[in-house]
């Protein structure tokens, strides 16, 4: 069982990585202080949403796969997905 701990960020920085919570292994979003929750919620979003398009042949909606049900099914390990951004010094 790998051990996932908890990640140091520093103010204005978001970090997403797998986790245990609660007892069962996760994505989750990690923040430093003054990280808006907007913004948190942008970076779970481009990650994990399946995107919504329309079926030009049915025009019916159709959903592809997350970007990280995209790289699962080419082959990658999530376990191994860090993804770390900082707020820019103004």
């Amino acid at each position: 069982m790998k051990n996932y701990r908890r990640p140091k960020v520093t103010n204005g920085q978001i970090k997403l990585q797998k986790h245990r919570l609660e007892g069962d292994v996760d994505i989750c979003v990690f923040f430093g202080d003054d990280v808006p929750r907007c913004d948190r919620a942008l970076v779970m979003q481009a990650f994990t949403s399946k995107w919504q398009r329309t079926d030009l042949k049915t025009m019916q909606p159709a959903f592809d796969p997350s970007f990280i049900e995209e790289l699962e099914k080419r082959g990658y390990d999530i376990d191994t997905l860090k993804f770390t951004i900082d707020r820019k010094a103004i």
